[in-house]
């Protein structure tokens, strides 16, 4: 389950708040995430410099890179692109690791929304062909070289968005990824959605593939209401967790967009002024920034949000690290709910089962209301095939459990908006 979590980040940022290395590091060390996803860059840039410094840190804190390769505008020069990211890792990564870039490389993936508009608005009109050669070029490349041919390879990613004419035009890419890639927002609602429709259009250009990452989605907690659909933080912290879990049900990885927010000075005097002044791009992170600047904004002044603290707890209740395994069949049963419940059952290696219950329901209403929804739980029963002592959690809420049990055969839990965890000792 932690594997099925990533987070983007930008420490090549050099005139953002990620270049705060030391600081950036130890958050994502607090947060628990084992995958960190981000482009590749090289050269000799003040941010190039800052990407080498803060990979072998995250290195040593067990915390492994999705690489993206390239940008589509670069497809001109696709081989040399991609030779001279190829070339960084072997050279200048491989000696750090003992021989095995696999220590630090998670996956590598292709271009980045290949559909959409390039930084000055501008939709390249052979796009498709160009984010074909650009991924034929990442795979032929990385899994020729037996350095890094073991490295799983994503597709590129495409926008929220996607059509079924777009995936058309991009076309069959199985021969040249092992991973589906997507990116999905779920307009400030329940992540439960969208995702199997989304699966069902890309399908056309991963039709075999057993892994999807997608690679961006999450939620903006902008105030800004011209802007698309933002939500409440608290909104934000019940629906990240959840979504962990719908993602994790579909075989997919779920990639958070992203873990900082941008320094935004806003001026609240009224919606209109607040409309001028902030900008919804800056508060898609998980930790915000209570400095106007970035020359301010140094890491004692960042703010977790409730979806930080939320995120974190979950990841340390499913942490169970060590090798893989294969989880023994258990026959516990849930009765009760409705159509909107969702369910999953885990198990660690010390042999102790989680019942994973959430429903597909919306908490929040979107700003300027941005006014949390009253759901009503739903009583839920549990039931063992032999006594065993059991806890509840509500990672949202806190990291204890809400309520314990000495061993029994069943027990009736209410779900609510929030993701419950029942633990079979």
């Amino acid at each position: 389950m932690v594997q099925a979590y990533a987070i983007n980040t930008k420490s090549y940022y050099a005139s953002s708040v990620y270049r705060y290395t030391d600081g950036l590091v130890d958050l994502l060390d607090e947060l628990g995430v084992r995958t960190v996803r981000e482009r590749a860059v090289t050269g000799t840039s003040a941010g190039a410099h800052l990407q080498r410094s803060t990979m072998p840190l995250l290195l040593e804190r067990g915390i492994r890179w999705h690489a993206t390769v390239g940008e589509l505008s670069e497809w001109p020069d696709a081989t040399a692109v991609t030779s001279e990211v190829l070339s960084q890792f072997t050279d200048y990564y491989l000696p750090l690791l003992d021989g095995d870039l696999a220590a630090l490389l998670h996956s590598v993936g292709g271009c980045n929304e290949v559909e959409g508009p390039d930084a000055a608005g501008r939709v390249d009109p052979a796009w498709a062909e160009h984010a074909r050669l650009m991924q034929t070029e990442l795979w032929e490349q990385f899994t020729s070289d037996s350095r890094t041919q073991s490295i799983p390879v994503a597709g590129p990613s495409t926008r929220s968005d996607v059509s079924a004419e777009v995936a058309d035009e991009l076309g069959d890419l199985s021969d040249v990824s092992d991973w589906g890639n997507a990116h999905l927002y779920s307009a400030g609602g329940s992540p439960t959605r969208g995702i199997d429709g989304h699966r069902a259009i890309l399908r056309r250009c991963f039709p075999d593939v057993a892994t999807w990452f997608f690679t961006e989605t999450g939620f903006s907690n902008s105030p800004q209401t011209n802007a698309g659909q933002t939500v409440p933080e608290e909104a934000a912290a019940t629906y990240a967790i959840r979504g962990i879990c719908d993602f994790f049900i579909r075989g997919c990885i779920y990639g958070r967009f992203e873990l900082l927010d941008d320094p935004d000075p806003i001026d609240p005097t009224n919606q209109d002024t607040v409309n001028a002044t902030a900008d919804r791009q800056a508060h898609f992170g998980i930790v915000a920034m209570t400095a106007d600047s970035v020359a301010t904004a140094a890491p004692d002044t960042w703010r977790r949000k409730p979806e930080f603290y939320a995120t974190q707890r979950f990841l340390r209740l499913m942490s169970d690290p060590g090798p893989s395994w294969t989880p023994q069949s258990y026959d516990l049963q849930v009765t009760g709910g409705g159509p909107d419940l969702q369910h999953a059952l885990v198990q660690k290696q010390d042999g102790r089962h989680y019942q994973l219950l959430w429903r597909d329901v919306e908490v929040a209403t979107a700003f300027p209301e941005a006014r949390l929804l009253d759901v009503a739980t739903v009583p839920l029963t549990v039931e063992l095939p032999t006594p065993r002592p059991v806890a509840v959690y509500s990672p949202r809420d806190g990291a204890e459990p809400i309520r314990t049990y000495p061993p029994q055969d069943r027990v009736t839990v209410d779900v609510g908006a929030d993701l419950i965890v029942v633990e079979v000792g």
